[in-house]
């Protein structure tokens, strides 16, 4: 199954849905199932869904890197706590810590963005103390970056905000990590090769893999969360 067209029909028929099931299941038309399944495209902005849909990994869907993990559910986000209204006055409850957002530093997720981290400008946001304890996160090694490009839609979209773990920087295959690359700031997805060789991968399909040597990038930390506005 070299293919996205491979992929995506194998998936579907191990389903056992029909295009119009899952064209209803993700909410878009039937025809642009179609044209997903005949190979007259390659990506939808609904391929999370998709994916979610057909009980497969997204990674492995996407780019046809790993296992298809029939069985596996994606949909599986829940609401931790509840979100209240707050500004800069608002004291800090219990289960609230600020880490450090570099809001004018910007990750590329395309071709990369020439800048420097410690750039750091007095921006914070609040995250759930008990959600980074529970992820084994140190808040004293997260910051908060914005991402700009669409090379890692339709994860990352564009002007997402991702936070980084400074703590994990070893190479785990398949993981997504925020680079410095020659001096462009980037988040990619990263696999160890043979060498000391690193191949840097996208979501995009548009946007083919890179084989670099290890020691030209710099690993900032391991992207562990992110918020995007939908519009």
């Amino acid at each position: 199954m070299n293919t996205f067209t491979d992929r995506i029909n194998w998936a579907l028929e191990a389903s056992g849905m029909s295009q119009h099931q899952l064209a209803e299941m993700v909410k878009i038309s039937q025809p642009a199932i179609q044209k997903l399944i005949s190979g007259k495209s390659s990506t939808s902005r609904k391929i999370i869904e998709i994916a979610s849909a057909l009980n497969v990994d997204l990674l492995w869907l996407t780019k046809g890197i790993g296992k298809p993990d029939i069985g596996k559910n994606l949909s599986n986000a829940k609401i931790v706590g509840t979100m209240d209204e707050w500004d800069s006055k608002t004291p800090l409850n219990d289960d609230e810590i600020e880490v450090p957002f570099y809001k004018d530093v910007r990750l590329s997720a395309g071709d990369g963005f020439a800048d420097d981290i410690e750039d750091y400008n007095g921006y914070q946001l609040r995250m759930s103390r008990s959600t980074m304890r529970r992820y084994g996160i140190d808040k004293n090694c997260t910051v908060c970056l914005t991402v700009y490009g669409d090379s890692m839609e339709p994860v990352f979209q564009d002007g997402a905000t991702v936070a980084i773990d400074q703590a994990d920087t070893n190479i785990r295959d398949g993981k997504i990590y925020a680079i410095n690359h020659s001096g462009l700031l980037r988040i990619k997805i990263l696999e160890r090769l043979p060498n000391n060789l690193i191949k840097i991968r996208s979501y995009n399909p548009d946007y083919e893999d890179e084989v670099i040597p290890q020691d030209e990038i710099n690993i900032l930390g391991r992207v562990w969360w992110q918020s995007s506005i939908l519009i």
